[in-house]
């Protein structure tokens, strides 16, 4: 995996911008105004410092953003001030119950650092996705929400990690249409031992969660699959490449509690029994969106989690003139030399390349989302 990271969202037409405008950018991110006639390039990034502790009061001279080798004005800057659509996908196969009590147990503190807008949704799997709560911005109807999914779910299924993934990516990129929400930040936040009975696909889901626009957390629980009686520790297992087709556009999410002894079927590829499960690749994928992965044995990992979705800085561009449709290009982030002295040892995480959808001069009034470093097909959202 690179050091660095993005998440990548072309703007064009009325998204961000003002007809007939000519351009122009302050360099503390105020009374900023916009060309219609190009495409603008929104980075999401995080920087932490030495420590692993997020860097934030930083402003738009404090980063350096290339495109190609070449230097690009950072034409708007914003940071804590944007809205965030928090999905909490929950692992609820055999053995997740202690875990999932301690995110419910934590919640009344963790969710007190989101602001007004923010919103938060609960879905749960095992070899199904469910969805549990809609998106709500009352925290007292998420705090209920957690505490029906410990008192209602049975915790004895199998688990498909890529399914649930790639349903999650495909639930909250339906929402912000449904919902008009395409300025919010959206990140999914998943809770697992990351132990898969069928297929590992990191490019499939690197892929739905950038065209979700959204960026993956994890909480991982190393100790869960040790529980299990028969099952390997957390580091056994081999690697089973692949996975398929989700089927549908949202797969096969149930809305509500699980209906069956594992909720639905799908085609993933075959089941993997007894003690032949997997590394879904969690954490590296996280890693890849520009996420994090830490210990959910950590007491305040899920509150740090949350902090951090709103300790971002989004940093827009303008598309390169002479840029071509479907180009893959390279971009590079980093700390200005006065703010590296600052912070030495800091790291930027960010997704470093990205596919042109179109070339400078678009003006249609659409939104388009950037495929990962290494794209490959994926069923479609419909």
């Amino acid at each position: 995996m690179g050091r660095g990271y993005c998440l990548l969202i072309f703007f064009f037409g009325a998204v961000g911008l003002v007809p007939g405008a000519t351009e122009e950018a302050s360099s503390h991110d105020k009374n900023v105004v916009f060309r219609s006639d190009v495409a603008l390039v929104r980075v999401d990034a995080q920087v932490l410092d030495r420590n692993n502790r997020a860097i934030t009061g930083l402003h738009a001279e404090d980063f350096v953003l290339r495109d190609e080798g070449q230097p690009q004005q950072i034409r708007n800057f914003e940071s804590e001030e944007m809205p965030v659509d928090v999905l909490l996908l929950l692992d609820v196969s055999g053995s997740m119950r202690p875990h999932v009590e301690r995110i419910a147990s934590a919640a009344h503190q963790a969710l007190a650092v989101l602001l007004t807008g923010d919103r938060v949704a609960i879905m749960v799997f095992d070899r199904s996705t469910r969805i549990r709560l809609p998106f709500r911005a009352n925290r007292q109807e998420v705090q209920s929400g957690l505490d029906a999914v410990v008192r209602e779910e049975s915790f004895d299924g199998g688990t498909d990690i890529t399914r649930a993934l790639m349903d999650a990516s495909r639930y909250i990129a339906k929402e912000a249409r449904r919902e008009a929400r395409r300025e919010a930040r959206r990140a999914i936040v998943i809770l697992t031992d990351d132990r898969t009975e069928r297929g590992r696909d990191e490019a499939g889901v690197s892929r739905a969660l950038a065209e979700a626009d959204a960026v993956l957390s994890a909480l991982l629980a190393p100790d869960a699959m040790r529980r299990r009686s028969g099952y390997p520790g957390p580091h056994g297992g081999g690697t089973w490449p692949g996975g398929g087709s989700m089927g549908g556009p949202l797969g096969d999410i149930i809305f509500g509690r699980r209906r069956g002894p594992y909720g639905g079927g799908g085609r993933t590829g075959p089941v993997i029994l007894g003690p032949q499960t997997t590394s879904a690749g969690t954490a590296e994928i996280a890693r890849s969106s520009g996420g994090d992965a830490m210990s959910v044995d950590d007491a305040e990992a899920f509150e740090t989690t949350l902090v951090r979705m709103r300790q971002r800085y989004a940093l827009h561009f303008y598309l390169p003139d002479g840029t071509h449709p479907g180009q893959e290009r390279n971009i590079t982030v980093e700390l200005a030399s006065a703010a590296g002295r600052r912070y030495p040892g800091a790291e930027v995480r960010y997704r470093r390349t990205y596919l042109s959808p179109g070339g400078a001069g678009t003006s249609d009034p659409i939104l388009i989302s950037q495929v990962p470093d290494n794209p490959r097909a994926g069923p479609e959202d419909g």
